[in-house]
């Protein structure tokens, strides 16, 4: 080999040799350490405080239960020359209206109908008391076809006082027993003591 081939070959093992060696003391730019902002406190933790108990409810009394209607039995029938009978079944007694069941009946030749209620219906006590009669909207006179029987209810406005031991029921005040367009009528009630 010429001395030439030689140092051309040291050359190229030389250079070669630097490529591959670098400064290790400096750290590559790319893995410098990024700047890190510091992470908030966060304020210490408070203790919650106790919830007081609420105080002892004291126990409401349940709302008074509205007393039930007072109930008479009856079988009290009366009976006008017109033609007219009433029969009452039974009496109900409440605080704001006095109710009767009844049967009223209607037998006339002489006339085709007849009214309950033609001049003033009431409910009478011992007293003078009077509880009048709250006719129904659809049949206010309380007119009754001859040959036929009318069944219900009728309402008279208010309560009967306590301890009174009868009523008297009017039908057609000042009317006649035997006015056909009305017929005057009057029935004893007695409440008896005891009903359910």
């Amino acid at each position: 080999m010429k001395p030439e081939s030689s140092i051309t070959l040291l050359a190229i093992v030389f250079t070669l040799a630097l490529a591959g060696c670098g400064d290790k003391s400096a750290p590559p730019a790319s893995t410098a350490p990024a700047a890190v902002s510091p992470a908030p406190i966060a304020p210490a933790a408070q203790p919650t405080p106790a919830l007081a108990a609420p105080p002892p409810t004291a126990a409401m009394p349940a709302p008074a239960a509205a007393a039930a209607p007072k109930q008479v039995a009856l079988s009290v029938q009366g009976v006008a020359s017109a033609g007219l009978t009433v029969r009452v079944k039974n009496i109900e007694l409440g605080e704001d209206a006095t109710v009767l069941t009844v049967s009223a009946s209607f037998g006339s030749r002489e006339t085709n109908f007849t009214n309950l209620a033609e001049t003033v219906t009431y409910l009478a006590d011992p007293a003078g008391n009077r509880l009048m009669l709250r006719p129904p909207e659809d049949n206010r006179y309380l007119r009754i076809v001859s040959g036929d029987t009318m069944e219900g209810k009728l309402v008279f406005l208010g309560a009967v006082p306590p301890g009174t031991p009868q009523l008297r029921l009017v039908f057609n005040e000042g009317n006649t027993p035997d006015n056909t367009a009305g017929p005057g009528l009057s029935i004893t009630l007695p409440l008896q003591q005891g009903g359910t």
